[in-house]
């Protein structure tokens, strides 16, 4: 028996087109490998796509792809991802399902209080292949506090469990996902599938592929600074990781603590003078408090033209801890929710040069908030809530008059 496990794919996770090029070709390299290795049967184990309702273009892309696989008598078993997964509307899943392209795993029934999950039997190994979807917010665990795990123990044959959920003693500090414990999985399994954890885990029975591709975010970083992306190949009970990072790519922090705008404009163009961008992924990290001048001094646009001029694929810029000394607010321990809006609006105006007198108090923006926070009434449509709100604001502005005239 062979057969391949992937998991948190994500198609569709980004815009840029170079990254998106990247992406579908990943998955058909990964499904390309997979014919030539005469695997038995596919699983993925959740978040196939990045959203529910994925771009159709896209779509049409992956259906090419999959057909390739299906024609070769191989089989594509899907469990829903906590991205794949929505209480209000089909999913992308769903259709490929009616449509013949997967299979998908996780349905089942509540019987004698208990869930009891359905199982599939692959007609080309018989191996047996049963487990749980994902929900929002990790809901899964409740079914797992349900789960027929004495009906479980009773399937006869090679045994695959499929889930999309983190286990809590394999997390690393730092990572934030709600999960089971491994306790918590059925017993006599030979094959745990798992999905959700962002990076390859091998735990006893317990496999997890990381993403296929990332393009986006931490993952991307984790990419860059050497995390390896792929999926498994398992024979005959014995998985072997397949590597198919799709790119190199470049870790650059620049620490702005005690430095001007200037100062670090000027590092940024040393860097990538000094640096050979062409064909990477570049994660530039900018963080800290400037000395002096403002973030938006600092030329991003401009580092971003040279780098991609240079011939780089990417640039992803995280820029979320970079601040500014001269917008630093200081809030009082002490300070309710009430006091701590005051200090931030005072804080705000420090400096500020109004003709008006009362833009230098704290009436009219007070006035102006509470107005905002007013509820919809029982039963009032959101067209008339919305005309309510702004006809408050603008008395409260005291520009009714000019804008009629």
């Amino acid at each position: 028996m062979k057969f391949a496990h992937m998991a948190d794919i994500h198609l569709g996770a980004t815009s840029d087109p170079k990254l998106r090029e990247l992406e579908i070709n990943t998955l058909r390299k990964a499904f390309e490998i997979c014919i030539k290795e005469n695997v038995d049967f596919i699983l993925i184990s959740g978040d196939l796509f990045h959203v529910n309702i994925p771009d159709l273009s896209l779509v049409k892309e992956v259906v090419r792809i999959m057909k390739k696989v299906i024609e070769n008598k191989i089989k594509i078993y899907v469990v829903y991802g906590s991205h794949d997964y929505s209480p209000n509307a089909v999913s992308i899943v769903d259709i490929l399902e009616e449509v013949g392209i997967i299979t998908r795993v996780g349905r089942g029934k509540i019987e004698g209080g208990l869930f009891r999950p359905e199982v599939i039997v692959d007609e080309r190994s018989n191996a047996v292949i049963t487990g749980i979807s994902a929900r929002k917010l990790s809901l899964e665990r409740e079914v797992f506090k349900i789960l027929d795990r004495e009906y479980l123990s009773s399937l006869k044959g090679y045994k695959i469990f499929m889930f999309h959920t983190a286990i809590d003693e394999l997390k690393r500090k730092g990572e934030h996902y709600e999960g089971i414990s491994s306790t918590d999985l059925p017993s006599g399994f030979d094959y745990y599938a798992g999905g959700h954890m962002h990076r390859r885990i091998e735990y006893g029975k317990i496999f997890y592929p990381g993403p296929l591709f990332t393009g986006w975010g931490v993952d991307l970083e984790n990419t860059v600074k050497g995390e390896r992306r792929g999926f498994y190949i398992v024979e005959n009970g014995k998985p072997k990781f397949i590597d198919l990072t799709p790119f190199e790519g470049i870790y650059k922090e620049i620490n702005v603590t005690g430095r001007s705008a200037f100062e670090v404009n000027n590092l940024l163009k040393e860097f990538i003078e000094k640096t050979d961008v062409k064909n990477k992924v570049i994660v530039l990290k900018v963080y800290g408090e400037l000395i002096r001048g403002k973030t938006s001094d600092i030329d991003f646009s401009y580092i971003k033209s040279e780098i991609m001029k240079r011939g780089a694929i990417y640039l992803h810029l995280n820029r979320s801890q970079l601040r500014s000394k001269e917008f630093e607010i200081i809030i009082s321990k002490d300070s309710n929710s009430e006091k701590v809006e005051e200090e931030i609006f005072m804080e705000v105006l420090k400096g500020k040069k109004f003709n008006e007198k009362k833009l230098l108090s704290l009436e009219l923006p007070k006035a102006l908030f509470n107005q905002l926070k007013v509820q919809k009434k029982e039963g009032e449509v959101s067209s008339s809530y919305e005309k309510r709100i702004k006809e408050a604001a603008i008395e409260v502005l005291g520009i009714k008059d000019l804008i009629e005239g």
